[in-house]
């Protein structure tokens, strides 16, 4: 061989290595920011499709996301009832089930027996806010003693008064069962041939969920459940002695509505009444009403309490990364987030290192806060919607029927064990 062509075989050599060398290199700068780049994509459906709550969510994704540049959230909501139950159940039939869940108390029991919620006792335990959270709230989430949800978003049934009218009249705001007597009686107005024109305290006849007889239940010591869980309706004396106080008030003092319908309180038709604290908000705005509403924690027969219903996030079955979906649960349910929260939507706080600073906010918040400290759920069994029904007809029965109420009792544990058996 040539000296020459051995020099040339040298450079076409040379130039082979360098050009598989730039080609690594070029290779190696191409993949390292698509390795950086790779993300944890979580999927998110929420029950409800209300604006103020969308707008919550997109501020919280964003403000999540930005903080966390790894993990992109993928949000979806269906509408409450059966929407809801419909899109999850086809989501866990093909095994697509969502990362993250926002639901209610009422799904609790029924989705844990499923599989489709996973505890989160493991990240709970290790989370900053775990002894901030208020025990009534958090009780909504657990069940058979793990943790599945934490709550983000609180509905508490408040006691709300007509101030201008209790004042004219020289009464205190209620406290006790007996005080609501003697105001509601006080502040009825009636027509010539006895029918309510003007209620004192209005109550419903009809709804969805009549939840108000819990609130009266509940604030005379009672419970629908016994300490393991099984209903205890029939020869309950606290359930007994809340239908008895207003079987022998309302007939007195009531304006008869749906719970589905505005309450004849927001429509400037009584002075007292109980109400989801959510759906006062058009007359505490309204400019007609301003500095005439107030509100309080219901009065009680000697226990304090309320009803609070509650949504909840969760991390679904089928998700494979639930120290994210848990990343972005302790996000939403953070110091800044919470406070966020109770700006844009008007949703009181959960945790009690808040409530000072919430009550500043407005000055009836110390009463809303008051009533998700004191708020009991829904009873988060297997059975819950069959209780819904049962009690119900329970209210139903005793306060705009002629059933007596041993007999309504005693009706009711039958009706219930009825339904637990289907």
């Amino acid at each position: 061989m040539y000296p020459g062509n051995e020099h040339t075989e040298r450079m076409e050599t040379m130039k082979k290595f360098l050009t598989i060398l730039i080609a690594l290199t070029l290779g190696l700068t191409l993949l390292v920011p698509a390795l950086a780049e790779q993300t944890t994509e979580l999927t998110f459906l929420r029950i409800g499709n209300d604006e103020a709550e969308r707008a919550y969510w997109q501020w919280t994704i964003e403000a999540f996301q930005k903080e966390n540049p790894g993990i992109v959230i993928q949000y979806d909501e269906a509408a409450i009832g059966e929407p809801m139950e419909t899109k999850l159940n086809t989501l866990f039939a093909s095994g697509t089930g969502p990362d993250l869940i926002g639901h209610g108390i009422l799904s609790v029991a029924q989705r844990v027996s499923l599989g489709h919620y996973q505890p989160v006792d493991a990240y709970f335990d290790t989370w900053e806010g775990k002894d901030d959270i208020m025990p009534a709230v958090l009780a909504n989430g657990t069940y058979e003693g793990k943790v599945y949800g934490l709550a983000y978003s609180v509905t508490p049934y408040v006691f709300a008064y007509r101030i201008d009218l209790l004042e004219e009249a020289g009464i205190a705001v209620p406290t006790t069962w007996d005080e609501l007597a003697m105001a509601a009686r006080a502040l009825t107005e009636k027509d010539d041939a006895g029918a309510v024109t003007f209620s004192g305290f209005c109550f419903p006849q009809t709804g969805g969920n009549l939840v108000e007889l819990d609130v009266f239940v509940y604030g005379n010591g009672g419970s629908y459940l016994s300490a393991d869980s099984e209903p205890t309706f029939e020869g309950n004396e606290q359930i007994a002695g809340a239908l008895a106080f207003l079987q022998g008030l309302l007939p007195d003092v009531n304006m008869i509505y749906s719970n589905n319908e505005v309450n004849p309180f927001v429509a400037g038709k009584a002075a007292m009444t109980l109400i989801n604290n959510a759906a006062l908000t058009t007359m505490i705005t309204n400019p007609e009403y301003e500095g005439k509403v107030g509100l309080a924690l219901p009065p009680n027969n000697g226990t304090m309490a309320s009803f609070c219903g509650c949504n909840m996030l969760f991390i679904g079955r089928d998700c494979q990364n639930p120290e994210a979906a848990f990343k972005f649960i302790s996000f939403a349910l953070g110091q800044e987030s919470a406070l966020k929260r109770a700006e844009m939507v008007r949703i009181p706080v959960t945790r009690k290192s808040l409530a000072e600073q919430y009550a500043t906010m407005d000055q009836w918040n110390a009463a809303r806060v008051a009533c998700v400290e004191y708020g009991t759920g829904m009873p988060r069994v297997t059975w819950s919607t069959g209780f819904q029904q049962v009690r119900n007809a329970l209210s139903q029965s005793v306060l705009f029927g002629d059933v007596a109420i041993d007999e309504a009792l005693s009706q009711a544990q039958k009706d219930i064990a009825f339904r637990m058996e289907q």
